[in-house]
């Protein structure tokens, strides 16, 4: 695996923009809003953000790789392999956020979905509302990031919420994915902003919660625009599985994408690896050699590029 890397670049107003549009015309970015900067994207091994200095910091496995699609031949003023340094700031500052972070003292419900970045399978988005007595229980049980908890006891913490949480949750298979996917313009975001709103909007069905938490995705607060019209609060923002709802929410669609990736495989003959390294790599060549291009959309999200590149070599 490539070493993860920090690059940073010095851009003025007009290549910020430029780069901006460029990265909206991918759909393979994941915009997310950030203090003091233009923009952040992630994806692809990649995290690129451009603060309002014109500092552009591009960080991951693939940084090289975005510099050459995206920058060109413009020098670096830094250059770098990842510092534990670098790592201890960043765990400082969210450490910081999260002390003067508490949870709300009332009913509310958070939504996260799974299986965005990954080739194989479709995605799940699940919501959860949470009562201020069940918050002890969310915790005693382990209830985090779901990135956090391995997936045997996902699998163990999953049934648990849906037995004892009002929840709603929206799975696509991988089939289901792609048509939706262009059934929303080729747009990952439209698909998820229509998937958060219909959970939330069941919960709301269900119960009356106080607060809506929205794990973000969209810098221009999307689900908070596709939900003007409801009277309850929502509040968008990055790492929101701080909340117990948007963490619980977050367990249950990795469960269910985990649970529709293991029926895809068992399905299309062949052991489908989560994520989209090397791995994938690797399997995209046994599905190649075992089926028709007709049948990847049943496994694959189509879009992708690495998917892309696979089905016309």
């Amino acid at each position: 695996m490539a070493a993860s890397q920090t690059l940073v670049f010095k851009l003025a107003v007009a290549r910020g923009k430029t780069l901006r549009q460029s990265l909206n015309q991918d759909n393979s970015w994941e915009f997310r809003r950030v203090d003091h900067a233009a923009f952040q994207v992630r994806g692809e091994g990649t995290i690129a953000t451009l603060y309002n200095s014109g500092k552009l910091v591009v960080q991951g496995r693939n940084a090289d790789s975005f510099v050459t699609r995206y920058i060109g031949d413009l020098s670096p003023v830094k250059k770098s392999e990842s510092k534990t340094a670098e790592k201890t700031k960043s765990a400082a500052n969210g450490a910081q956020a999260s002390s003067a972070w508490q949870e709300p003292d009332a009913d509310y419900a958070g939504s996260d979905e799974a299986g965005k970045g990954d080739s194989f399978g479709g995605i799940s988005v699940a919501a959860v509302l949470v009562k201020p007595q069940q918050l002890a229980e969310l915790n005693e049980a382990g209830v985090c990031d779901s990135k956090r908890i391995n997936d045997k006891r996902i699998r163990v913490l999953a049934p648990w919420i849906r037995q004892n949480f009002i929840y709603a949750e929206r799975i696509l298979n991988a089939g289901e994915y792609n048509s939706l996917h262009q059934q929303h313009s080729a747009n990952v975001n439209k698909l998820l902003v229509t998937l958060h709103t219909d959970v939330l909007t069941s919960i709301m069905e269900q119960a009356q919660p106080t607060q809506l938490v929205v794990d973000r995705f969209g810098a221009n607060m999307p689900v908070s625009h596709a939900l003007k019209s409801c009277a309850v609060p929502i509040v968008e923002v990055s790492r929101a599985e701080r909340w117990a709802a948007v963490a619980a929410a977050s367990v249950l669609a990795r469960e269910s994408f985990l649970a529709t990736l293991a029926e895809t495989s068992e399905k299309g003959g062949i052991d489908l690896p989560l994520g989209s390294g090397s791995p994938v790599k690797r399997a995209l060549k046994n599905v190649r050699a075992i089926h028709s291009p007709e049948a990847w959309p049943t496994l694959c999200k189509m879009h992708f590029k690495n998917v892309q590149a696979a089905l016309s070599n």
